[in-house]
């Protein structure tokens, strides 16, 4: 309990717990690292005074050694440095596709440059917004690189929604068609980038299977953010 209220902390301290879950999940996590440190605490003092009374007792009451592997997990979060869902996962989940959650869409402002937007929300105005909002607007997206044959002059700028934690995580992801850039999967980037509106509308049989975009410019981030995920709330 102390080895995991420890790790908990840790992960928390350093932001890194946000590559497992979404960050809403942070106070649940912090309750729960005090709970663990405090019956931990408990435990190991309260083990030490009986073993000081009775120590033929306690020795007899020790638990299997073969106990000792359930740390195996928990040293191995000590050890590795955690990582977000990357490119491998994407290539074993199909990409999800946003329902309509909106009647009406506000016009963007790009007077004092691109938009920053979520990929979600790109998704949804690209897919749903009657009004066209997007087209002809610079927007700014983060996310991760995956090179796809379906897309040979750029790759598919992916970022993972995520409900609860990364093994719910769904990609979401835009076709940015960059023929400039080459870059390796997993990499992460801040594209500007325009919608690339589609002959044929997304819903009809024929039409496109993928939002596609122009590159304005694709810079590289040195790391990921701590914040790696999408919520849908």
């Amino acid at each position: 309990m102390l080895v995991l209220g420890a790790v908990i902390a840790r992960l928390l301290r350093s932001g890194g717990f946000g590559m497992f879950v979404q960050q809403h999940m942070q106070y649940p996590l912090m309750a729960a690292a005090v709970v663990l440190l405090i019956f931990g605490g408990y435990e190991a003092i309260a083990g030490v005074r009986e073993e000081r009374r009775d120590a033929a007792s306690v020795k007899r009451s020790t638990g299997p050694t073969i106990g000792w592997l359930l740390m195996l997990p928990l040293l191995v979060l000590v050890a590795v440095a955690p990582t977000a869902l990357g490119a491998a996962a994407a290539d074993r989940v199909d990409a999800y596709t946003p329902t309509q959650t909106n009647s009406s869409y506000s016009p963007l402002d790009t007077s004092k440059g691109p938009v920053e937007m979520r990929v979600f929300e790109f998704l949804d105005r690209a897919l749903w917004d009657d009004t066209r909002t997007l087209e002809g607007a610079a927007v700014r997206l983060e996310g991760l690189v995956v090179n796809d044959p379906d897309v040979p002059d750029g790759f598919k700028l992916t970022r993972f929604m995520v409900s609860c934690c990364a093994a719910d995580g769904i990609p979401l992801q835009v076709s940015v068609h960059a023929p400039s850039v080459a870059l390796p999967d997993d990499t992460w980037v801040v594209a500007d980038i325009v919608w690339r509106p589609p002959d044929q509308p997304y819903h009809s049989p024929g039409g496109p299977s993928s939002v596609e975009a122009d590159a304005v410019s694709v810079v590289e981030v040195p790391d990921a953010p701590n914040d790696p995920y999408e919520s849908p709330y």
